[in-house]
């Protein structure tokens, strides 16, 4: 799909924050570890979730998905190959593994796909799945997976650190007596997860950085589950006010974004926030130099939306990318739209300006996507962005809400 909109004018309104991407796919996966039935609040409406529905309903399950509230019943699940295109599509369709070893000791599935933002292998996941007594083989782009031993008590620690192979590795261990792993990495994503298999019954505890689990007599239960915010989304509006208007953004966490939000406030950027709001206004910040790390530091599904925001910081700023290699390309589009921007391998330099040309983008990825729409709204002129399925993978109803801003943008 591809989408026009209208820059030129200021925006003033209030954005209400959906649920997380990010834990609401491991979280949709994980419901197929109860007994019966699961019910999530605050889903987002976006593709990754509708795939997954697909995916589970395959499997035999139930799925009710009504407004922002979604049921799976996993009475009947059967296990079955997930040679799906799904699963192509879907990075995040890889938790189906882990939860697949802790059910059936074994898994069957088309490798993932996702955003073109750099390697991205699952060998972390891989390791700890052999470290938890499990072999595995790759023959073109199917994984097969399963169980060579008996092993029933496991002590493993991750070669790196990973929230995808951290949570897969939990999911994976719940089918042996216990365990315990060190050196995960469990941002509040993460850790919205952990909470979610506590109250289903699973005894597993996070203590001093390591995960603790001890099979007991599981007392599943109905439990009903709310999805923490998306604190990618809150962040992206944040960026859109601080660039185009006066912006309120509500039902946000904001302890779980200290970071970048301290780095707009000491910048000398206009924004106030509470714990569940965050309140902005179009301004001019001091230049920011940033390095991207994993939680709590500055996050990487960030840097795209930050480099747009630079052009309204003074002197110039950089960025040093160090999680993935190829999250460059908003940089590209800088250039493109008439900013100065220097780019040397994973690292950018970009001049703050007030004059964006209006022009034809793409998106290649979900959160470039995201920044691009910010840069079009630079522009004086209407612009066009290609290939906005991207965005819409991970940004529940970004059109109406844009709308809501006072924004024009038609699909094409």
């Amino acid at each position: 799909m591809d989408i026009k909109i209208s820059g030129g004018s200021s925006i003033k309104g209030t954005v209400t924050c959906s649920g997380a991407k990010n834990a609401a796919i491991p979280l949709l996966c994980a419901s197929l570890l109860a007994k019966g039935k699961v019910l999530f609040r605050n889903v987002p409406r976006i593709s990754d979730i509708y795939d997954l529905c697909k995916i589970i309903r395959y499997l035999d399950c139930k799925v009710i998905f009504k407004g922002h509230t979604l049921l799976v019943d996993n009475t009947n699940l059967k296990y079955k190959p997930l040679f799906l295109d799904e699963c192509k599509k879907i990075r995040g369709s890889y938790y189906f593994i882990g939860v697949f070893l802790a059910l059936f000791s074994k898994c069957e599935i088309w490798l993932p796909g996702g955003c073109k933002i750099g390697s991205r292998p699952i060998d972390v996941h891989l390791q700890a799945f052999v470290d938890l007594g499990f072999k595995y083989t790759i023959e073109g782009n199917i994984l097969t997976i399963f169980k060579t031993s008996v092993t029933e008590k496991a002590h493993i620690r991750l070669s790196k650190k990973s929230v995808g192979a951290s949570i897969n590795a939990i999911f994976a261990g719940l089918g042996l007596s216990n365990y315990v792993l060190e050196n995960g990495l469990y941002e509040p994503e993460g850790l919205d997860v952990i909470f979610f298999l506590q109250q289903i019954g699973y005894p597993v505890s996070y203590v001093d950085g390591a995960i603790h689990y001890e099979k007991a007599n599981l007392n599943f239960q109905f439990v009903k589950h709310t999805i923490i915010p998306d604190r990618m989304e809150a962040m992206t509006y944040t960026v859109l006010g601080l660039l185009k208007g006066d912006v309120v953004i509500r039902k946000v966490r904001t302890k779980d974004m200290e970071y970048p939000l301290e780095l707009l406030k000491q910048a000398g950027f206009d924004i106030n926030y509470s714990d569940n709001e965050i309140f902005v206004k179009k301004s001019y910040g001091s230049e920011l130099h940033i390095v991207t790390d994993v939680y709590p530091g500055f996050p990487t599904d960030l840097q795209s939306i930050f480099g747009v925001l630079y052009v309204n910081t003074t002197g110039k700023s950089t960025m040093e990318e160090t999680i993935y290699e190829s999250r460059m390309q908003i940089y590209k589009d800088l250039q493109e739209s008439g900013v100065k921007c220097s780019i040397k391998g994973n690292k950018a330099v970009v001049t703050g300006t007030k004059d964006i040309l209006s022009r034809v983008y793409t998106a290649y990825d979900l959160r470039q996507g995201a920044a691009v729409l910010l840069l079009a709204l630079l522009g004086e002129e209407e612009s066009i962005i290609k290939s906005f399925d991207y965005v819409l993978r991970g940004y529940d109803d970004i059109l109406n809400k844009l709308k809501g801003l006072g924004i024009k943008v038609v699909s094409l």
